[in-house]
């Protein structure tokens, strides 16, 4: 059943599923890619990212390729982007997450 969803689908269902109760307030937005044999995350902290929440991440990034199984490989990206900064620059194909801001944040 799970090969008659696009993977783009499965890819975010299984992102937004590993990401419940790991998001914080300095989490600004997740965002992924994919290409065959291959996932790649990208997790944006505003402000100094603490170890256990990269820890998180990573944690994060377990759980997805938990559900995709051998044959896919993971890379996933811990990086800093302070607000107001435009998260455009760190897009990748999809977003899965993306905290409300606003210019009186």
């Amino acid at each position: 059943m799970a090969e008659d969803i696009p993977f783009r689908a499965r890819l975010l269902l299984s992102l937004q599923r590993a990401l419940l109760g790991q998001v914080r307030e300095e989490l600004r937005a997740v965002c992924c890619a994919w290409s065959t044999g291959s996932i790649q995350l990208r997790f944006i902290f505003d402000g100094p990212i603490e170890p256990d929440a990269a820890e998180d991440m990573r944690g994060v990034a377990t759980e997805v390729i938990a559900d995709f199984g051998d044959g896919v490989m993971i890379e996933e990206e811990i990086l800093r982007s302070d607000f107001p900064e435009d998260l455009h620059i760190h897009a990748l194909e999809a977003w899965a997450y993306w905290r409300k801001e606003s210019p009186a944040d």
